[in-house]
């Protein structure tokens, strides 16, 4: 696998920022926005992650599929990938993210159900959201 991570991943989410101090409040508990740029040099989709996980996993995630992508391997909505985790595949389905395709990662919950599936847990059951749905809109919070 190459290590020339040459895309950037910006993480939209709650909490402060620690370059500028600024404070994001708007996602929805457990959500976030963290995505690649990068990918059309490869002639591929960026990808997405929309579940809040720690930042170093989601690096750990969007970095492994991108060096997948710049040794060659191409992927497409609705493919399910192994290798991420070494239990289950994950899913990846395509979104729009501010106007663009992108591939998010659908990632099942402790019982291996996705999304659509009746029995998924939350917060696993937010990644069908649209990427706007994420965000909580001004005056929803009383």
């Amino acid at each position: 696998m190459s290590n020339n991570i040459d895309w950037i991943i910006h993480l939209a989410a709650n909490g402060a920022c620690d370059e500028c101090g600024k404070e994001e409040t708007g996602f929805l508990p457990y959500a976030c926005n963290a995505h690649t740029h990068g990918m059309e040099k490869y002639g591929h989709l960026d990808f997405q992650i929309v579940l809040s996980l720690p930042p170093r996993e989601i690096a750990r995630i969007l970095n492994t599929l991108g060096c997948r992508v710049q040794d060659g391997e191409r992927f497409c909505h609705g493919r399910y990938v192994s290798g991420i985790y070494a239990d289950c595949d994950i899913r990846l389905d395509e979104f729009q993210e501010t106007g663009r395709k992108v591939l998010r990662v659908i990632i099942p919950d402790r019982h291996y159900c996705f999304p659509e599936d009746p029995q998924c847990e939350e917060p696993y059951r937010l990644q069908s959201m649209g990427t706007e749905d994420l965000h909580l809109k001004e005056g929803m919070l009383s």
